[in-house]
């Protein structure tokens, strides 16, 4: 049985191809090997330099005879195409070959200028530098001092503010003290307690649920004072006797409404001009700083 022709199959017909294997071994039989024979020559030929001039060996022919019998007898009909040559992976060992011992380098600290110079004139340097400090004065930037002036410097209303951000005050003194306090530190608009020790000389009922007091002090002038029992009822007194009365003075008027009354003691009598010269020198020191001329 005859093999079946392939379709892709090209009869490359008659090839001129030189006769190889003169130099080989008898035992390798005709073998192409694709390198030209010239550089299969001996190394003890002294005849191979014309490999670099480019001359003819001895008893060749210039000219390669053909071989008419090469490709026409060709029986593997099954083209498969052109083989590839994998690449060669090469693996390279470590190298083991120890490292040659480097002599022991010394290093040496390197002296600069400074450590050459003597001690003396370092030291006169130095004196001259803290002399130089101190006799260079510290500028004051001047728009600095402006802003420390003008914070310092408050608007009436910005003290008025914080006047009564800092909560009210108690004052303590007889009846002819409180009326000029009151008369002095109206038109500021502080809110103050007064504690008035006088003489209760009046008691009567007023309009729903107020009583109306009058309190004088020992020759001196007197005042109302209204006191509404909502909290509290108030105290049975015996007229004439000495009150202890703390309460505000209402707005646009010389009454007192009165928060508690009760019956002064002996310590509220005795205690009362100490107090009521604190009070004097708390109030005169508010007037001064408003500008209010007032003589207490």
């Amino acid at each position: 049985m005859q093999p079946v022709p392939n379709s892709n199959y090209i009869d490359i017909g008659n090839v001129n191809t030189p006769v190889i294997g003169q130099n080989l071994h008898p035992a390798q039989g005709q073998m192409m090997t694709g390198i030209d024979r010239r550089y299969l020559a001996n190394y003890a030929d002294n005849s191979a330099q014309y490999i670099v001039a480019g001359q003819p060996m001895q008893g060749e022919s210039g000219n390669m005879p053909n071989n008419p019998s090469f490709g026409s007898n060709y029986q593997n009909r099954s083209f498969t195409g052109v083989e590839k040559s994998k690449p060669k992976m090469f693996t390279q060992g470590m190298n083991t070959v120890p490292r040659p011992v480097l002599p022991q380098q010394m290093f040496y600290d390197r002296k600069t200028n400074a450590d050459c110079q003597p001690k003396e004139v370092m030291q006169k340097g130095i004196k001259q530098e803290h002399q130089i400090k101190a006799a260079t004065p510290k500028v004051v930037p001047i728009q600095a001092s402006k802003k420390e002036y003008q914070s310092q410097i408050m608007s009436r209303t910005d003290r008025l503010q914080a006047l009564h951000k800092s909560g009210p005050r108690a004052f303590s003194g007889p009846v002819e003290k409180v009326l000029k306090w009151h008369k002095a530190l109206q038109d500021i608009g502080v809110f103050v307690f007064y504690e008035i020790v006088a003489k209760c000389v009046s008691v009567r009922a007023g309009e729903s649920c107020s009583k109306n007091l009058v309190i004088r002090d020992d020759n001196g002038p007197a005042m109302q004072v209204v006191y509404y029992e909502i909290d509290f009822l108030l105290p049975e007194l015996k007229v004439p006797s000495t009150v202890r009365v703390i309460g505000r003075m209402m707005a646009g008027t010389c009454r007192l409404q009165a928060f508690s009354v009760r019956p002064a003691t002996g310590d509220d009598v005795t205690m009362l001009p100490r107090r009521a010269a604190v009070a004097a020198h708390q109030v005169t020191k508010l007037c001064k700083e408003y500008g209010i001329n007032v003589s207490i």
